[in-house]
């Protein structure tokens, strides 16, 4: 600015001016060059506070890391132990379960104890009973009966004790149950707390751990404010590169937030896994409560045997009671006979003193029993109050040391956050560069080789549709050639068929005036023609079954001109779907290559290309319209040809034609009148001389003055105008025109 100014001469001026301007000049450059050194200063301070920032983010960050190492590895090694102390836990339970079932085998064995003493007992009364049968006049039967009396009034009292003994146990039973439903009720009720507890301190974890991103997240925003204030240069850099650091900040959060949720998983499987061992044993002691409820049932059971027993004993006192009444008065007769009944009784009184030591070992055994099993109960209990209170220890220091860890990992994330945003801030300006560099390069690259590929493609595509204009172009000629065939066997039908009528009526015309007078009204070409088919012996046939024979070859000639017109269609909509795909595919390719030109600068050659594909394609187009137009103008041609035809062939009267009622009616009205007959020499040379080519019209043939009542026409012959030969004559010619309408 300032050369362009001093450039400049201005009238009125001199050289002091100049120097002035000049002068002025590079004291304003002067001064931006001072304000942007001062900016560039306090830049390159505020980036170095910055980087300081960040190394002690980063120190931070990284004493976090070594602290969470420590606490997990001390997790770790407390989990082991409660491992343990479950391990030990579940052998010392085994060894209950073992005494327990030792327990059992001495109950059970106490069962077939007193059950063999039963035995004893029945058979000690078959034996008394046999006794008795042989000694039933002897007078020691009453001695047996007071001993048995006793041995009775003995076992009843062993069944007392019994009975007493099991009303003792089961009592014992259900004091235990009960001690043990209010320890689990008790226990539920403190884990519960306890998971609550660990629950309310999780959620403030995660939400302090919310409020330092949210502190963090303000933190950022504001060091953004300072700067876009500073530099709007240096705005957007520092922009993207706090969005990537936010980013990285969030992705390790949620990794940190990912491996604290981890552990906690971990801790909730340790207790879910100490909750697992809780039930297990409520299990236990529920099993050993049904336990105790069978060994209710088995004293129930045996209780019942002893007053069936009872019963029994009453049963044989009293039977005693008549014996000995019967027996008193043999007492004296069977003195002799006392020693074998004393020597009985000793043996009685030694079975009696066994049953009882026997008893007595029985009640000692399981007295010591129940007291260890009271025992191991109470150990039992005192053990998971043991096991409850390291627990709640245990959770308490994992509470602290996850707080602990969770500051450390915010700090050393902190300063990892800072070192890794100014490595990636210097690593992406060179990345961005180099990217720069090589996006360029390979943009030439492909520009230059996608230009040669269009170009290949477009030789391709030319040849192709080259190719398929040249057999496109074949088919339609064909197909031309065909329609035209087709339309020449048609013309050549029809003049044979005209010609076989007109030899047909001049036969009959012979048959019905003879040669002479028929002859008169035709030309010679007719005549020749005539003379000729006669010659050849053609058989004279009625007008009925000429028109049922060429309305067979009628419909024959229909059929397969039908089913030809219906390949050559076929063949046509195959060709004209293939055309189309290929049309749409061209297309789309156009529409593709036009949005490539318009990225890049269109060629002539390209647009010539261009230009003539697009007339080709106007070109089959035109040519598929004029194919479809042919179509329905045969369809057309084909329903006329039918209504003429029927039209031939119909004898209703009409008011164009003369039956021979008409014909009286009309001498009697007019009968000075003669009727002149055409030329038939005309008729032949004008049905010769037509042409099929016109398709929509078909030949007319004007109608003769001779065939119209009116008084205009010429009177030819003869004065008999009412002759026979005239009549006859007329008649002949009106169907010779209908025929040949």
């Amino acid at each position: 600015m300032a050369s362009g100014i001093n450039k400049i001469h201005q009238p009125g001026t001199c050289n002091g001016s100049k120097a002035a301007r000049s002068s002025s000049a590079e004291g304003c450059n002067q001064e931006m060059h001072m304000k942007m050194c001062k900016k560039i200063a306090q830049l390159t301070k505020v980036i170095y506070a910055l980087n300081t920032k960040n190394d002690e983010h980063e120190a931070s960050i990284q004493a976090l890391r070594e602290a969470h190492e420590e606490e997990i590895q001390h997790i770790l090694a407390e989990t082991r132990e409660t491992i343990l102390q479950c391990k030990s836990r579940v052998e010392e339970e085994q060894l209950l379960r073992k005494r327990v079932q030792a327990l059992e085998i001495a109950v059970e064995q106490h069962k077939r104890l007193t059950e063999e003493a039963l035995a004893e007992l029945t058979l000690c009364k078959k034996q008394v009973e046999e006794r008795e049968s042989r000694t039933e006049a002897k007078q020691a039967q009453t001695v047996l009966s007071t001993d048995r009396v006793d041995t009775n009034s003995v076992f009843e009292n062993k069944l007392l004790n019994l009975n007493q003994e099991s009303d003792g146990l089961l009592n014992e039973c259900k004091a235990s149950r009960r001690a043990n439903s209010d320890k689990k009720v008790i226990l539920d009720e403190k884990y519960s707390v306890e998971r609550q507890a660990l629950i309310n301190e999780m959620e403030n974890l995660k939400s302090e751990n919310q409020r330092a991103t949210e502190e963090y997240a303000q933190k950022t925003s504001k060091l953004q404010a300072s700067y876009k204030r500073e530099k709007e240069d240096l705005k957007n850099a520092i922009q993207q590169s706090v969005v990537e650091a936010k980013k990285n900040c969030q992705q390790r959060e949620m990794e940190q937030r990912k491996s604290s949720e981890a552990g906690e998983g971990f801790l909730l499987q340790q207790v879910k896994k100490l909750e697992a061992d809780l039930e297990e044993k409520s299990q236990k002691i529920n099993e050993r409560n049904k336990y105790s409820q069978k060994l209710k049932d088995r004293i129930q059971d045996l209780e019942v045997n002893t007053l069936q027993e009872k019963k029994i004993l009453q049963k044989a006192g009293k039977m005693l009671i008549n014996l000995l009444k019967g027996l008193e008065d043999l007492v004296m007769k069977h003195a002799k006979e006392i020693k074998p009944v004393a020597q009985l009784k000793q043996i009685l009184d030694q079975q009696a003193n066994n049953f009882k030591e026997s008893l007595k070992k029985h009640n000692l055994q399981s007295n010591k029993e129940k007291e260890k099993l009271l025992q191991d109960l109470q150990n039992t209990i005192k053990e998971n109050q043991n096991v409850k209170l390291q627990l709640e220890a245990s959770h308490q220091k994992v509470l602290k040391m996850l707080e602990k860890s969770k500051d450390q990992e915010l700090k050393v994330t902190e300063e990892r956050l800072k070192k890794e945003f100014n490595e990636t801030f210097k690593i992406q300006h060179q990345s961005h560069r180099l990217e720069i560099q090589t996006l360029e390069e390979k943009a030439k690259k492909e520009l230059h080789d996608e230009l040669e590929q269009i170009q290949k493609q477009q030789t391709l595509l030319l040849g192709s549709v080259r190719m398929e204009l040249s057999e496109q172009q074949t088919l339609c000629i064909n197909l031309k050639k065909q329609i035209e065939e087709l339309q020449m066997e048609l013309r050549s039908v029809r003049t044979l068929k005209k010609q076989q009528a007109r030899i047909q009526f001049l036969l009959r015309c012979h048959v019905v005036f003879g040669e002479s007078n028929s002859m008169k009204f035709f030309s010679p070409e007719i005549i020749e023609v005539y003379r000729i088919s006669y010659r050849n012996g053609m058989g004279f046939l009625p007008l009925e079954d000429l028109n049922i024979k060429h309305k067979k070859e009628l419909d024959i000639l229909k059929q397969d001109h039908w089913k030809e017109i219906e390949n050559i269609l076929s063949d046509f909509s195959g060709t004209r779907a293939h055309l189309q795909a290929k049309i749409f595919s061209l297309e789309t390719e156009l529409k593709e290559l036009e949005e490539q030109s318009r990225k890049w600068e269109s060629r002539s050659e390209d647009t010539h290309l261009i230009s003539c594909l697009q007339d080709k394609l106007s070109e089959r187009e035109e040519i598929i319209n004029q194919l479809a137009e042919g179509r329905k103008f045969q369809h057309s041609l084909i329903a006329n040809t039918e209504s003429y035809r029927n039209r031939s062939f119909s004898f209703n009267p009409n008011t164009g034609c003369l039956t021979p009622s008409m014909k009286q009616k009309k001498t009697v009205e007019v009968p000075s009148r003669v009727v002149s007959v055409p030329n038939l020499a005309s008729y032949a040379k004008s049905f010769l001389s037509c042409d099929l080519k016109s398709k929509r019209s078909a030949p007319q043939i004007t109608k003769s003055t001779s065939l119209d009542p009116g008084p205009g026409c010429l009177r030819v012959g003869s004065p008999s105008a009412q002759s026979s030969d005239s009549s006859a004559a007329t008649r002949y010619l009106s169907i010779f025109y209908l025929v040949f309408k």
